[in-house]
C-alpha cells in the first residue's frame, strides 16, 4: 500500500510541474501464460513437483500399510514387538515429515527449482523491459497483475509490445 501511495504522490507530482510523462502497463499474469518459455518453465516445474510427490504418496502408503499390519496384528504381538513396531511407524512418520519439509516447505527444493526456472526467464523480461522502456520514451511502467490498480486505460498496455520483444530478443 505503500508503494502505491508513494507512485501516485510521484505521478502528482509530475503532472503539477507539467513535465511531460509517459505511463504504461503490463500484465506479468499474461506473460506467464503466453510467453513459450514460461510455459516450458512451468511444464518442468509441473515434472519435478509429481515426482517428489509420487515418492511422498509412497512414503505416506508404506506408513499406511504398516499401521494397519500393526492394528491387524495387535493382539498376537507381544510387547516388546508391539512397541518395536510402534518405533518403525514413528521413525517413519518423521522420515516422511522430514521429506515433506525438504521439498514443499519454505526454502524447500520445490521452491529453489522454481527460482532456478524462472530466474533466467525474469532476467529475459527485465532486459525485454528495458528495452521497449527506452525505445518507446517509457516514464513509468506498472504491473496490473497484482491487483494494486483500480482503473487504468487499456490503451495504456504495452504487454503486447513486451512479448513480441521478448520472442525477437531471446527466440527459442
Amino acid at each position: 500500500m505503500k508503494r502505491i501511495l508513494t507512485v501516485v504522490f510521484l505521478l502528482i507530482a509530475i503532472a503539477a510541474c507539467g513535465a511531460d510523462f509517459k505511463l504504461a502497463y503490463i500484465n506479468s499474469e499474461r506473460l506467464r501464460e503466453e510467453y513459450d518459455a514460461f510455459a516450458d518453465a512451468q511444464a518442468q516445474f509441473d515434472k519435478d513437483v509429481a515426482g517428489w510427490e509420487a515418492e511422498a504418496a509412497e512414503m505416506e502408503q508404506e506408513l499406511i500399510n504398516l499401521q494397519t499390519e500393526l492394528e491387524q496384528q495387535a493382539l498376537l504381538l507381544s510387547e516388546e514387538k508391539k512397541q518395536e513396531r510402534l518405533r518403525l511407524i514413528q521413525q517413519k512418520q518423521e522420515e516422511y515429515q522430514q521429506y515433506l519439509g525438504e521439498i514443499f516447505g519454505t526454502g524447500g527444493k520445490a521452491e529453489r527449482r522454481n527460482a532456478e526456472l524462472t530466474s533466467p526467464l525474469l532476467e529475459k523480461i527485465n532486459e525485454a523491459l528495458v528495452n521497449v522502456a527506452e525505445r518507446e520514451g517509457y516514464d513509468l511502467i506498472m504491473d496490473v497483475a497484482g491487483g494494486n490498480v483500480a482503473y487504468i486505460d487499456e490503451n495504456l498496455d504495452i504487454t503486447d509490445k513486451l512479448l513480441e520483444e521478448l520472442n525477437t530478443m531471446f527466440p527459442e
